[in-house]
């Protein structure tokens, strides 16, 4: 599908640096979530944990290529980042932590949904806040799992 850079560049409804800089956000938070799932998994007590997380680090990755796609679009440039590596102790705080930025992700890719009406931007965050709800409910199933 062939997409014009210039409708891209003025696609926000409002102030479009701000929409921009929410973008270059969301690239860097699942960029950090690539990160942090792939440690996650790793410290998975058995393979099902460890499928299951990996499947979400794919979302994630998805995730990253659209919204990057999306910042340069907007942008014209290629977006700018570095991660700060999340911490965890164990594998329960590990989920918990997960748990609660999924959900947050959740809120904060909706509230960009409901701002814009470009059928391209709405659509790549449907998918993304979509996927994040999906992911919080299966952190939380594997918390509860656990015991």
């Amino acid at each position: 599908m062939y997409y014009d850079d210039q409708q891209y560049r003025q696609i926000s409804q409002g102030d479009g640096s701000s929409f921009a800089s929410a973008v270059l956000d969301a690239v860097k938070g699942e960029a950090t979530a690539v990160d942090f799932y792939g440690r996650l998994a790793e410290a998975a007590p058995n393979a099902e944990m460890k499928a299951d997380i990996l499947s979400i680090r794919q979302d994630e990755h998805d995730h990253f290529q659209l919204f990057s796609w999306l910042y340069a679009q907007l942008t014209g440039n290629q977006p700018v980042f570095q991660i700060t590596p999340v911490q965890f102790r164990s594998f329960s705080e590990g989920l918990r932590i997960a748990y609660r930025d999924e959900l947050e992700d959740y809120e904060t890719y909706r509230n960009l949904y409901l701002t814009h009406s470009d059928p391209t931007v709405r659509n790549i965050l449907l998918r993304a806040f979509s996927d994040e709800i999906k992911h919080a409910v299966r952190f939380g199933f594997m918390t509860t799992n656990l015991a």
